[in-house]
């Protein structure tokens, strides 16, 4: 950096030296100072490629900047000699005053001014004109302000911003009497002044910035800047140590014993690492940009030359690094925000009119512990050394007090994490201790949070301690693993206190599980896999699942339910998804999985948990009632038997045929019966009958129609929405007509209606019943009569036209079907041909990203080889489509011909692997 600095100057002293002697024209300075400016730049840009810290570069900038604003300043003095020339100092703030400077960061400047910046004369106000101009005109962005001593004192106690701003304030250029005037009075009126007030305002500041990014490092697209553990946070810490104890050297609190050398250093690597980024974000975008998008990781990786050879681990193991960062920000942040409150409240405990106060506070001594305003303290430094298990014991207490961990203990726990070896691993006393924290339903994840924050959990669990930091950028998986895991603990947490009447069936299954031990571990364990690059995750999970089973001897039913949720913590989520949830035979296969209702209660939660867990639209209205559809049928069947299950489905139509007859005109009821009689029993699965009421008034108008207008082409929809589960129920009455649900989708996808599901039933008199699950691209039911009529419009269109062009319909939606960009993550592209799927159909399994008219081009397909769609599963998770098609050969068999079967597959392949993939 010395050396850098000392070219900086003596390139200065040369290239700056015509403008600072007068002897050039206004456009040729501009011109000058321009490619001074874009030479140096161009240097910093080197400095940067050649992997430079984040600090040097910024600095580097910083100085850059100085330099030129004391040429442009000393250049407009040189040039005049009026005598009214008042003392001006021209001071940096802000970032700027840091002396740190991104490549795209703005600068701004005070002219700090020995009078009211209102009575300034003539020949001071031109100069301040004649600065800010060259800077923009050189192309800089500048925040500017000019105010005397006074004005700058009253702005600070007025608003926090110029507060904080003045208080990184820095002399480039003028008079420096003035600016240590400004610094005196300051530092008495704006620093020593107010306090508390200022501390309560940073602490406000903070926690509703954290709040506003949820709290975790751990977000999918961070901020760079503001996000939690981003460089705000350290910026917060330099603000609030200047009010607390007059510095901003982390050595300074280093000396103070409020934080570790060890802190210190990790703080300063996080500053280090975090300008670095923010400056290739600046760099690569040629502007200043502080949100790291998914396509923007890729970026920094290859940039920062991670060594991984495929893009996607380069991103995994950079964001590693950058969670592991910030972690330690915001976690220091927290923990020194925290010291300094403890402090400001013991000040205050100790005057006299809080005496009487203090002494009633709540103070309790226990098991070398003292608990203290709802913070656990040590009694001393010797604890851990006195009786390792303690470190176990803690959080116990934590849990059964209701008690946080304060900055002291903390550090004493990272002072003993060489405790925690293979004889804690094994000691029955710490295993005991542990069981009985997770057995404490609704106050297991505040608990393990606090393990993991102070590096306990990992290294009682290495297991767990492998997924630390561990980034999984895949399209279902958006947090770190550990995040992960741990919002699914808190998931299952919530419904202890769960008051929402439609959660009321996990907060009642949870409150039954009779093991929680067991549920909360296998939750814990079943992303493990995760770090031991195995093909499958679930294996790997699996084998240290048994692992750690052995090391906490878990024998017996305990360790059969734990290893049962491991191995199948994904059946539940495809089964619903993938599978039709109106065959028996699937309930059955499903039903010979879980074994018992009990493991099926069990795993329905931990879907439930591991769902939500993943992202906050990962359990919409949809895909919650095929969930609730499984565990309904399966529960029955399990209680039920094969046999009983058929009977029971058959008394269930039965009752459902009576319940619909009620409900309807007796005009009506031979219209129900004769409903039941010709549609397949599928039909009437779980069905309600407020929804075959409209299936048979759809059947009726249809028949209406056809025969009033002799109409070969006579249809007739129905809509009903679903509101609080996002999705509208389209019902279809016609005859069977060719490429009727290829045409079907057309309509659809030219109005941009998303499909969820499609279930497709002949009546044994030829008319079809479609029933199509349909939303709008934000998940919501297709409410709108607009966009019903534009539909139908279209739908009848297609019908009556001589012949059936698709690109006609969909050519007015064109803009919907624009590339969407993928971020650089890789989408995962399938398609899957298979007859061991179903008893009498060929599956096909499609998995690629997902756009308007896909469902289109894949019943194209079908129907282009003479072959039907007896059912179609569509599922949508994160943009990603993974649907499931049942087809027969005409006849109504599964397709044997191995050749036809190939190309089936391959023709699938290229569909979903189409680059104009948009939705």
């Amino acid at each position: 950096m010395q050396h850098h600095l000392k070219n900086l100057e003596e390139h200065a002293r040369e290239a700056l030296k015509p403008a600072l002697e007068g002897h050039l024209s206004p456009a040729e300075k501009i011109a000058l100072y321009k490619r001074f400016i874009k030479t140096e730049e161009h240097r910093i840009l080197l400095l940067h490629r050649s992997g430079a810290g984040g600090l040097e570069v910024a600095r580097a900038r910083a100085e850059l900047i100085d330099t030129f604003i004391r040429s442009t300043m000393l250049a407009s003095l040189n040039s005049r000699q009026s005598g009214d020339m008042l003392p001006i100092s021209l001071v940096a703030t802000g970032g700027y005053g840091r002396g740190t400077l991104n490549p795209g960061s703005d600068i701004d400047i005070l002219f700090l001014l020995p009078r009211a910046s209102t009575k300034l004369p003539e020949a001071p106000r031109e100069l301040v004109q004649e600065i800010l101009y060259l800077l923009w005109d050189v192309g800089f962005k500048v925040g500017h302000a000019c105010r005397s001593i006074t004005e700058c004192v009253e702005q600070a106690r007025a608003d926090q911003e110029n507060k904080t701003a003045l208080m990184d304030a820095r002399l480039i250029a003028g008079d420096v009497e003035l600016f240590e005037q400004f610094q005196s009075r300051f530092e008495k009126e704006c620093i020593r002044k107010g306090q508390a007030e200022f501390f309560e305002i940073r602490r406000q500041d903070l926690r509703e910035r954290h709040k506003k990014y949820s709290h975790t490092v751990f977000l999918q697209e961070p901020n760079v800047k503001e996000s939690c553990g981003g460089l705000r946070d350290f910026h917060n810490i330099l603000w609030v140590a200047r009010v607390k104890r007059g510095s901003t050297d982390l050595s300074t609190l280093v000396e103070d014993r409020i934080i570790t050398a060890n802190t210190r250093n990790e703080l300063e690597a996080a500053h280090d690492f975090l300008h670095r980024v923010r400056n290739e974000l600046h760099y690569h975008n040629k502007k200043a940009t502080d949100q790291l998008t998914l396509q923007l990781q890729g970026v920094v990786a290859t940039a920062f030359q991670y060594p991984q050879k495929d893009i996607l681990r380069r991103v995994e193991a950079f964001m590693r690094d950058y969670y592991r960062h910030t972690r330690h920000l915001y976690q220091h942040t927290n923990s020194l925000m925290e010291t300094f409150q403890i402090e400001q409240e013991t000040r205050a405990e100790s005057g006299f009119r809080s005496f009487l106060t203090f002494r009633q506070k709540n103070r309790e001594e226990f098991d070398g512990f003292i608990a203290r305003d709802g913070r656990l303290f040590p009694s001393s430094q010797d604890i851990f050394s006195d009786d390792p298990h303690r470190l176990m014991r803690l959080f116990q207490h934590c849990q059964l007090r209701n008690l946080e961990l304060s900055p002291q203990i903390r550090r004493l726990i990272a002072n003993h994490w060489s405790d925690i070896d293979r004889p804690f691993r094994y000691s029955k006393t710490n295993r005991q201790i542990f069981q009985g924290i997770l057995e404490r339903k609704g106050e297991v994840a505040r608990i393990l949070r606090l393990m993991h924050r102070v590096g306990i959990l990992g290294r009682y669990l290495p297991e767990f301690g492998a997924l630390d930091c561990l980034v999984q950028h895949e399209f279902f998986h958006r947090y770190t693993a550990d995040e992960h895991t741990l919002r699914c603990v808190d998931q299952l947490d919530q419904l202890v206190a769960e008051t929402e009447p439609r959660r009321e069936i996990y907060r009642r299954l949870f409150h039954e599980i009779q093991d929680p031990y067991a549920l909360y571990l296998a939750v814990i364990l079943h992303d493990t896999g995760r770090a031991e690059n195995v093909r499958e995750h679930i294996d790997g999970s699996a084998m240290l699942a048994s692992r750690l089973c052995n090391r906490l001897q878990i024998q017996g039913e305990r360790r059969t339910l734990i290893m049962f949720l491991v191995d199948n913590h994904l059946t539940f989520w495809r089964t619903a998804t993938t599978r039709n949830l109106d065959d028996p035979e699937v309930i059955g296969e499903f039903a010979k999985i879980v074994k018992t209702p009990a493991n099926l209660d069990a795993l329905f939660l931990f879907t439930f948990a591991d769902s939500n867990g993943t992202s906050p639209d990962g359990w919409n209205g949809w895909k919650e009632s095929l969930m609730l559809q499984l565990h309904t049928a399966t529960h029955h069947y399990l209680k039920a038997g094969h046999e009983n299950y058929s009977l029971k489905l058959l008394a269930d139509r039965t009752a459902l045929q009576d319940e619909v007859i009620s409900m309807m005109r007796e005009d009506y009821h031979p219209d129900v019966r004769r409903h039941f009689e010709l549609m397949p029993p599928a039909a009437f699965h779980y069905r309600q009958a407020a929804h075959i009421v409209t299936q048979v008034r759809t059947v009726r108008h249809f028949l209406h129609r056809e025969t009033e207008k002799s109409d070969p082409l006579a249809s007739c929809i129905k809509w009903i929405d679903h509101t609080d589960k996002g999705y509208t129920e389209l019902v279809l009455a016609t005859r069977d007509k060719p490429l009727l649900l290829e045409k079907v989708c057309c309509a659809l996808a030219s109005e941009q209606i998303n499909i969820l599901s499609a279930d497709l039933f002949t009546r044994e008199d030829g008319i079809v019943v479609n029933i199509f699950r349909v939303c709008t691209t934000n998940f919501e039911p297709v409410s709108a009569n607009s966009t019903r009529k534009r539909f139908l419009d279209t739908f009848e269109a297609i019908l009556v036209a001589d012949s059936y062009d698709p690109e006609k319909f969909l050519r007015r939606k064109v803009n919907f079907l624009k590339p969407r960009s993928d971020h650089g993550i890789k989408v995962p592209v399938r398609a899957y041909v298979t007859n061991s799927l179903h008893p009498t159909c060929t599956a096909v399994e499609i998995q690629g990203l997902d756009r308007i008219g896909l469902l289109h081009d894949l019943f194209h397909t079908i129907n282009h080889h003479g072959l039907n769609t007896a059912h179609a599963r569509i599922c949508t998770e994160k943009g990603v489509a993974m649907d499931t098609l049942y087809i027969t050969t005409a006849d109504g068999r599964k397709i044997e011909d191995p050749e036809l079967l190939k190309q089936l597959e391959t023709e699938f392949s290229a569909l979903v692997s189409r680059p104009e993939t948009s939705g």
